[in-house]
């Protein structure tokens, strides 16, 4: 089972806007960008604030997770008399396990599921009259498509009443959970306390996590049996049982937690590991974490934030996969690893991937992955007009979520509001390599282009190495780096007034050194005068590439067109070229690559 979307109205600054989850069935990674004040945590709120969800993080005391009052969802500019309902609904799709369970139910209550729709729709609805909550009048809807047959009957009836609800608590124990994530700033538990007598929400719910770990030895453990009973023995076997366990769990702990650590900080921590105390007091059996730092043992309270932060993040995540009951999770995470190194967000980013199911919010680049790209979306708050702050009115809030193909299309020039993705594209290199094969161009669009012609149309694995620089006037460091460093390279220009310019200035500039590895299109072929590496492409396939971003655009426009290639080499999606644009760019390519083996070979 999941979720297929969600749609609110009325919540918040949101007058009525739906997140679409559907478009690509199998993804399990979802994510939301935007400005500050844009609304992305209202979108996780709302989503939060779904009715039916089988366990929450109440008990962690999350800032920010819960709201306190209803009445605070009340739009601002609606505030002095709000006289509507604020709406949540979702739209979800059952699998084949589920509709099993489905008509397990109901063959035992006598019905034969007949018909049946893998759609569900299910909204709530919380109605105010004058700015007050009408809490009498909320609703909570089920809508689908069930038909079963009783006894010998032949025709097909809808279910209903006591029938329906036996769907209804299939399908509500089945759901995904919601586990939203503002933080993972929380007070870890001293000592997690095990006895069943405990009532106690954040030792109820520690206990879950602790079962996921024993869950994860595949041992067929349980804390009753094997952590409780024997905490409680004063059986010496038993203890030798015990130890025998919590070793198992100390060196599951340590290995998952800091293997994590040792990928994500780029650090090794070899001896470091997590040690579990255990014992009993007047609240009963219990269980204590601690991490030995070589002869040190500290308290989880007594580490740094970051670490803290790190620690829970893996102990509530990563174990969570192992969970050997039936389980379902829609992660939802704000601004996560804001605090972290750019590396570290990187590394923590493919952690995702290993998740049922997430959605996060962030405004750095570090956290997106272009080939998510699909599953992105700009979340725009329209009272907001950054490039006149002072215009700013709270009471206009109208938070929009658009998919980030369909934004970038109908607002190009609105790159503020998706400039992390635009930055994750930009090639930004942060060394330069001594390697062998180095083309030095004149900005990232050529890098992109060849880029994209050598491995995705031409599916060449030993392809030219292109740097760019930042325009053809600011090539003089590079060729500098290269000229120091003995390194074979070739610069290509572009064959247009400023491309032959610059070239005459280099050779004038670094003299007879460099004469060889400047080249212009016009060298490759002299009918190329004036070419530019766009002008390779005829005109219909510039905007045939342009379209497949942009696709409302009629007229070639230059930046859309670099844009969409960029976009097309990071999600290797092809393009159909003629056979003569393509014969220009092995042109291109094996003149410079002759230029490359002749000065390797001198």
């Amino acid at each position: 089972m999941k979720f297929t979307y969600f749609k609110f109205e009325n919540f918040k600054g949101v007058e009525s806007q739906t997140l679409d989850l559907s478009k690509n069935p199998d993804s399990k990674v979802f994510t939301l960008v935007g400005l500050n004040e844009s609304g992305k945590t209202t979108i996780l709120e709302a989503i939060n604030y779904f009715a039916y969800k089988r366990e929450t993080l109440n008990a962690l005391k999350l800032e920010s997770y819960e709201v306190e009052d209803i009445h605070n969802l009340i739009p601002i500019n609606k505030r002095d008399n709000f006289n509507g309902a604020i709406t949540i609904e979702a739209g979800i799709e059952l699998d084949d396990k589920d509709i099993d369970e489905i008509r397990k139910a109901f063959l035992q209550k006598g019905i034969s599921l007949a018909e049946y729709s893998k759609k569900i729709i299910y909204t709530q609805k919380y109605f105010f009259s004058n700015s007050l909550h009408q809490k009498e009048k909320d609703k909570r809807n089920w809508v689908y498509d069930f038909k079963g047959k009783t006894g010998r009957s032949r025709i097909a009836k809808p279910l209903e009443n006591v029938n329906a609800l036996t769907a209804h608590e299939i399908i509500i124990k089945r759901m995904p959970s919601i586990l939203y994530f503002p933080n993972f700033l929380f007070e870890f538990p001293e000592k997690i306390y095990l006895s069943t007598t405990i009532t106690d929400p954040k030792h109820l719910y520690f206990q879950t996590i602790i079962q996921d770990v024993l869950d994860s030895l595949n041992n067929e453990t349980n804390i009753p049996e094997h952590l409780i009973a024997r905490i409680e023995s004063n059986d010496e076997k038993e203890k030798r049982n015990l130890n025998s366990l919590l070793g198992k769990m100390q060196r599951q702990l340590t290995e998952v937690i800091f293997s994590k650590w040792n990928q994500i900080f780029k650090k090794q921590l070899s001896k470091i590991e997590v040690i579990l105390y255990t014992g009993s007091d007047d609240k009963g059996t219990f269980l204590e974490f601690n991490i030995k730092d070589d002869v040190d043992t500290y308290r989880i309270i007594e580490r740094s934030l970051g670490f803290r932060w790190f620690f829970v993040y893996i102990l509530l995540t990563q174990f969570r996969s192992y969970r050997k009951s039936y389980d379902n999770v829609f992660f939802l995470f704000d601004e996560p690893a804001s605090n972290l190194h750019p590396s570290a967000q990187q590394e923590l980013l493919k952690s995702f991937e290993r998740l049922p199911k997430v959605l996060y919010t962030t405004h750095s680049h570090y956290l997106i992955n272009p080939k998510w790209l699909e599953n992105t979306f700009v979340i725009k708050n329209e009272a907001i007009d950054y490039d006149k702050e002072e215009n700013f009115k709270s009471k206009n809030t109208d938070i929009r979520i658009s998919k980030y193909r369909e934004f970038a299309v109908n607002h190009p020039n609105q790159t503020s509001y998706f400039q992390p993705i635009l930055e994750v594209l930009d090639y930004r290199p942060t060394n330069l390599e001594l390697v062998g094969k180095v083309v030095i161009s004149e900005g990232k669009n050529d890098f992109y282009t060849f880029n994209y012609i050598q491995e995705v149309i031409l599916e060449k694995r030993d392809v030219l190495k292109f740097i760019p620089g930042t325009s053809s006037t600011n090539l003089g460091t590079l060729i500098s780096l290269y000229l120091g460093w003995g390194t074979p390279f070739v610069v290509l220009l572009d064959a247009d007034k400023a491309g032959n310019e610059q070239k005459q200035r280099y050779e004038e500039e670094y003299g007879l050194s460099v004469l060889d590895n400047l080249s212009s299109y016009k060298d490759i072929d002299s009918t190329w005068d004036n070419i530019e590496t766009e002008k390779l492409f005829s005109k219909d396939e510039l905007l045939q590439i342009q379209a497949k971003s942009y696709p409302l655009e009629k007229k070639y426009n230059k930046k859309l067109f670099n844009r969409s290639i960029q976009e097309l080499y990071v999600k290797n999606e092809k393009c159909q070229l003629s056979v003569e644009t393509i014969d220009k760019f092995e042109k291109v390519i094996a003149f410079l690559q002759k230029k490359i083996d002749v000065k390797k070979a001198g």
